[in-house]
């Protein structure tokens, strides 16, 4: 539900509608972007790996609404292996 300004419904907290269409263009384009920014921010915090297997579980928990289980699963573990790559080289 929105407020309505001016005849103009406005959604401020409508953050689907902010990240995926406005910033990503789409939901599998936001899906790559996230698991980027999910495996930067732990090679980059130096995060265990539990933490990290944990972060992105409850990420594509929440994504599993929009995608099958197996797009998901092949999704998460590119994403592994892009924190694993992305760690080695952040900690060379």
């Amino acid at each position: 539900m929105g407020s309505l300004i001016n005849g103009t419904v406005v959604e401020v907290l409508n953050l689907e509608k902010i990240f995926v269409n406005y910033f990503a263009g789409s939901m599998i384009i936001f899906f790559f972007i996230m698991m980027a920014v999910l495996a930067y921010l732990a090679a980059r915090f130096r995060m265990p790996n539990q933490i990290t297997l944990m972060m992105a579980a409850l990420f594509v928990v929440m994504m599993a609404n929009w995608f099958s289980l197996l797009y998901i699963v092949v999704i998460l573990l590119g994403g592994l292996m892009f924190y694993y790559a992305l760690s080695k080289i952040i900690k060379a």
